[in-house]
């Protein structure tokens, strides 16, 4: 595996959310390749898209959190396992 390619395969498998284009923002202009916001977007949530790994306590929380956020209707149980199996 290079270090551009992630195992996502649990998260897809499990269907849960890493990436989410904003909801409530809509963009000033829109071209083929994407969406532009003059003003910037909150919303826009794009997990493990590059080769940058998390490497701090702080990262990790923040990762979860937005993964908690983006799938709120899982259950506490099925996210800690989860975690357990993308981690290992």
């Amino acid at each position: 595996m290079s270090l551009n390619e992630r195992n996502l395969g649990y998260l897809n498998r499990r269907q849960i959310i890493y990436r989410r284009n904003p909801i409530d923002d809509k963009p000033s202009e829109v071209f083929e390749w994407g969406n532009f916001y003059e003003e910037g977007t909150h919303e826009c949530y794009t997990l493990f898209s590059t080769k940058a790994k998390i490497n701090t306590y702080k990262s990790l929380k923040w990762h979860l959190y937005v993964l908690w956020y983006l799938n709120p209707a899982i259950h506490q149980d099925d996210f800690e396992d989860a975690i357990k199996n993308t981690v290992s």
